[in-house]
């Protein structure tokens, strides 16, 4: 739960929304979606989001306003002037994030490339901040071209986030997403389901 929570709150703190401002999830059916979802309502945002159509009832429940079943609908030919796009899939989607994002929006990458901006605000070295403009020039280009920012986040440990997000979970009463759970000796079918992907939520190993 503190990982994917402050993965959200340091995304949104990144974007500094405004609330009845829209918010595009990628893949939002999977563990992150289950808090960055309701973490979104509560700031007051519209939240969109893609994914499998099986787990729509699911984030419906948590808030979602939109969804798009990946498999059927193609989300960058229908919206248009999003003001912030949370990115979990990474290179494949990026160019349509981009497109659906209106001019002067925000995108926050957890799966692109880390840019010159994500070097200075880390205080890395100057030669870091030389090679991370160049691993991200192609996002800093694209987002150039309607006046968007690009960030990328690792996320960071942050006491006072915690604490923030608790009094959210706690308001709204809200769970983690489990998806399966496996018993120690079946661990490497546990790693092969979450490597082929499609996850409603965390994949638990049981310890006896």
């Amino acid at each position: 739960m503190p990982l994917t929570a402050l993965t959200a709150m340091q995304s949104f703190e990144l974007m500094n929304p405004k609330a009845d401002e829209s918010i595009f999830i990628s893949g939002g059916t999977g563990s992150l979606g289950a808090m960055a979802i309701p973490i979104a309502k509560s700031m007051g945002l519209k939240v969109i989001t893609s994914g499998s159509a099986r787990n729509r009832e699911r984030v419906t429940e948590l808030g979602v306003d939109e969804f798009f079943d990946y498999r059927t609908q193609d989300y960058s030919e229908i919206l248009a002037d999003v003001d912030y796009v949370l990115d979990t899939l990474g290179e494949k989607e990026l160019e349509k994030e981009f497109k659906i994002l209106k001019t002067g929006g925000t995108l926050v990458s957890l799966k692109g490339l880390p840019n010159r901006e994500f070097a200075k605000r880390m205080g890395l070295s100057f030669v870091k901040k030389g090679l991370f403009k160049v691993a991200g020039m192609k996002y800093d280009k694209m987002a150039s071209k309607k006046n968007q920012k690009y960030y990328f986040l690792f996320v960071e440990s942050n006491g006072r986030q915690l604490e923030e997000v608790s009094g959210i979970f706690a308001e709204k009463n809200i769970k983690p997403s489990v998806d399966e759970i496996y018993g120690l000796n079946d661990v490497n079918n546990a790693l092969s389901k979450v490597d082929k992907g499609g996850s409603k939520g965390k994949t638990l190993i049981k310890i006896e």
